[in-house]
């Protein structure tokens, strides 16, 4: 019996509210949030690997939708998944449709991110460096990005990139032209914009140890604005982004609390632990150790 494995099937349940934000794919009436795109994504199609060779399967029939065929595959993202060719059939690299045709040829390309606000970063092969930034679901190089090693998706107009090493200057958010807007040349993780703020953590130069090493343990987790500033003036232990107007962050006891979009408590207690949204309710831990879920509208504690 052929060995079939199923990667990553308990991603679309675990994917944590706590780290998810809220984008927009496409247009303004199309706006989902991060594990709800994983869910509707993967579910329907989701990677499969047999023999070395990769394909896709709709999780909830168990139907082989697109028999294994590629050296890799990414997941679907607005109707298209980037496939790699297997050696000697590179014309088959490039962005498929849902039944599995290839609608995006990129023979020269090695890499291809999802596509969010109708972009998708891809990385050009060995020696083409010309190929690589964002390309338009046309497949055109609309922001040729040549010394960037690493680019996410676009969210509210942003998209964060790293430069190539020894290039932390073209390390930051590119705006939809291809413009460095803000500069986080020491920037080691930078989270998607979401309602007008994104997570970073930077990084400090350790002269002790000569390593470069994260700032604090783990963070600090700050918030920038859209202009690059610490928004709220504060550092936090963790953090997380904005789903709708609360973000999740850790203070400097080890409490959790949900904060506004203006900095503050917004329910004016604090938690052991917070787990994901469900609906409007949230799921907590409060200080007495007691299980519990909270209303994110009104802030009323209902016990389990």
């Amino acid at each position: 019996m052929k060995k079939l494995i199923f990667l990553g099937v308990m991603m679309i349940f675990i994917v944590s509210s706590t780290v998810a934000c809220v984008y927009v794919l496409g247009g303004s009436d199309d706006i989902l949030s991060t594990d709800e795109v994983l869910y509707e994504e993967m579910v329907r199609l989701h990677p499969i690997e047999e023999n070395g060779l990769w394909g896709f399967m709709n999780m909830l029939t168990g139907e082989r939708v697109i028999e294994p065929q590629f050296a890799w595959v990414g997941i679907y993202s607005k109707g298209l998944a980037f496939v790699r060719g297997v050696e000697g059939r590179e014309y088959q690299t490039g962005y498929i449709d849902l039944a599995g045709n290839l609608v995006i040829p990129l023979p020269a390309v090695s890499e291809g991110h999802g596509f969010s606000e109708g972009f998708a970063f891809v990385r050009g092969i060995e020696g083409r460096d010309d190929l690589t930034g964002y390309i338009d679901m046309t497949g055109n190089l609309v922001i040729p990005l040549p010394a960037v090693s690493e680019g996410h998706g676009f969210s509210e107009g942003f998209a964060f990139v790293r430069g190539v090493e020894g290039r932390d200057d073209l390390t930051g958010y590119i705006d939809m032209t291809g413009n460095l807007i803000i500069s986080l040349p020491s920037a080691i993780i930078a989270h998607e914009f979401s309602n007008g703020f994104a997570v970073v953590i930077e990084r400090e130069w350790n002269y002790y140890d000569e390593a470069i090493v994260p700032i604090g343990v783990p963070g600090p987790f700050i918030f920038i604005d859209r202009a690059g500033q610490n928004a709220f003036g504060r550092e936090f232990s963790t953090a997380s982004s904005f789903r709708g107007d609360l973000a999740i962050v850790s203070l400097d006891n080890g409490n959790k609390m949900f904060m506004d979009t203006v900095g503050r408590n917004a329910f004016g207690r604090e938690f052991l632990f917070i787990f994901s949204f469900d609906g409007d309710y949230a799921y907590v831990t409060l200080l007495n150790g007691a299980p519990a879920r909270i209303n994110i509208q009104s802030g009323r504690i209902v016990r389990k």
